[in-house]
């Protein structure tokens, strides 16, 4: 995956999961919490895979948070 479309892919899973989360976390905890995740992938070797990694883990933590 080239650098230009994991950025895309980020953008639009931190754009998604301010929206899915709208109702109960503000958005600046979501985009805090998404930040944190994709800076501890900054040194993946395998970078297909991701953005779908950070959402999914940020959504965990959300949903812990959350309930």
């Amino acid at each position: 995956m080239n650098p230009e479309d994991e950025l895309r892919q980020l953008e639009s899973a931190r754009r998604a999961l301010v929206a899915e989360f709208a109702d109960s976390v503000p958005a600046q905890e979501v985009e805090r919490r998404f930040a944190v995740l994709v800076t501890e992938f900054e040194s993946a070797p395998v970078r297909s895979f991701v953005p779908v990694l950070v959402q999914r883990r940020t959504r965990e933590a959300l949903r812990t948070t959350s309930t």
